[in-house]
């Protein structure tokens, strides 16, 4: 319904006398009634308390540039390394403050680091120009050396410009099939047809002769990214109406009211697997006494994944003891779950990585103290283990405050550039040489 107020709106505001000159008028009118080149381009989906300098890099083309790889190794310090490539101790206090204050810089073992040294015109000193580390594909962490001599943090993302596809049409009997009909990629309708069942139970009955509408987003081939699902809806209730929005902890979809689509119950930590022991006093099968054991295991095949029970940050990874390999993440302030025994972790994820609630994290595994491969679960409660087969883990529901207000700007934004898309398309077609001809007399 949204999506046709714009269209009409859109299609308002170009319907004017000239075909011929009908592309560039309208694109002008629309851009002087919205300020689309703000609208589009200088909103961030991030918020603006966390959000990280984006200045350019000075000008240094008649200085000479050296560049260096780093990988961390075990007691390195960021001064340590900084130093070892000739960084003055002024810029290298300038560096770690900076370092320090962002939420995407973790300096651990084995972190990459690419630094560009500059050397200072008529001498031999040097200063670093550039920190970058490669966070993903896409994304990386970068300080900068400013012109009046300061260093700024920045995230960068590589820009691949993606295009909006729209697909409408009306379901006769099976969503997949018939938004295929309608030019849906399979991939597509697959996963709008599983975000729409997780709202509510799909049946032929309820599904049939209603309309849908489907927005997604294709990118060139050398990105590497799958094509995605920006926005679907089925039917008149707004329920089943669903947007796709970055927020804090990363992509996930939201109902208009920025609800989000995750279940509101437990999700267990692997899936069909048997609980083989309880929260509570036991024999150690190990240590032949009786002791606490704190949380719940889950026996299954070694390899079987392991699922994040809620959002959090990982707090801790790695060997840890009798518990083998080990996760723990960090929902709030006051709770933490703990997956031990795993074989191997996820590729990928590091201390500080955000994960969603339902995320592989890794592997069921026999490591450290343990009779056979298993899942160790535990909850924590202000540091204190509880038991996860009763606890209440925290699952945000819904997006609020500059969050929920950058998700309504989003969908405002969606729909403009799709309506001006197609608007634009239909315009162009119809400049056909009878109408060109028929425009000019």
């Amino acid at each position: 319904m949204f999506f046709t107020i714009a269209l009409l709106l859109f299609t308002s505001l170009i319907a004017l006398p000239n075909l011929a000159n009908a592309s560039t008028t309208s694109t002008a009118s629309i851009d002087k009634r919205y300020n689309l080149s703000d609208l589009m381009n200088g909103w961030e989906q991030i918020n603006p308390k966390s959000a990280l300098p984006t200045e350019h890099v000075p000008g240094f083309a008649n200085d000479k540039l050296f560049t260096k790889k780093v990988s961390v190794k075990k007691g390195e310090t960021l001064y340590g390394v900084l130093k070892k490539a000739g960084v003055p101790l002024r810029q290298q206090r300038q560096i770690v403050a900076t370092t320090l204050k962002q939420k995407a810089f973790r300096f651990d073992v084995g972190l990459e680091m690419t630094l560009t040294l500059r050397q200072l015109p008529k001498t031999k000193r040097k200063e670093l120009a550039q920190l970058s580390v490669q966070l993903n594909k896409n994304r990386r962490f970068v300080v900068r050396l400013q012109p009046n001599g300061t260093y700024k943090a920045a995230i960068e993302r590589t820009q691949y410009k993606g295009k909006l596809q729209y697909v409408g049409g009306i379901i006769k009997n099976s969503f997949v099939k018939d938004a295929q009909r309608s030019g849906l990629p399979a991939s597509i309708a697959s996963q709008a047809y599983k975000l729409l069942a997780k709202r509510k139970k799909l049946t032929r009955r309820n599904i049939k002769n209603k309309d849908f509408e489907v927005i997604y987003e294709v990118y060139p081939k050398k990105s590497g990214i799958a094509p995605r699902l920006q926005y679907v809806r089925l039917g008149k209730n707004t329920s089943m109406q669903l947007f796709f929005f970055e927020g804090e902890y990363g992509g996930s979809y939201y109902d208009v009211n920025g609800n989000t689509t995750a279940s509101r119950g437990k999700i267990k930590p692997v899936k069909n697997a048997r609980i083989s022991s309880k929260f509570g006093y036991r024999r150690h099968p190990i240590l032949k006494r009786r002791i606490l054991h704190k949380g719940v295991d889950y026996a299954a095949p070694r390899g079987t994944p392991i699922h994040a029970a809620a959002d959090g940050t990982i707090d801790f990874i790695g060997r840890n003891g009798g518990y083998g390999n080990q996760i723990t993440l960090r929902h709030n302030s006051s709770t933490k779950t703990a997956y031990a025994h795993m074989r191997k972790f996820k590729k990928g994820l590091k201390r500080g990585s955000k994960v969603k609630a339902g995320d592989i994290i890794g592997y069921v595994g026999n490591t450290g103290r343990s009779t056979g491969p298993h899942l160790h679960f535990e909850v924590l409660k202000n540091g204190k283990a509880v038991n996860p087969l009763t606890a209440e883990l925290p699952r945000p529901t819904r997006l609020k405050g500059v969050e929920l207000a950058q998700f309504k700007l989003s969908q405002v934004r969606l729909f403009l550039q799709v309506a001006q898309q197609r608007v634009m398309t239909e315009t162009v077609a119809s400049l056909t040489p009878e109408t060109i001809a028929k425009a000019t007399l």
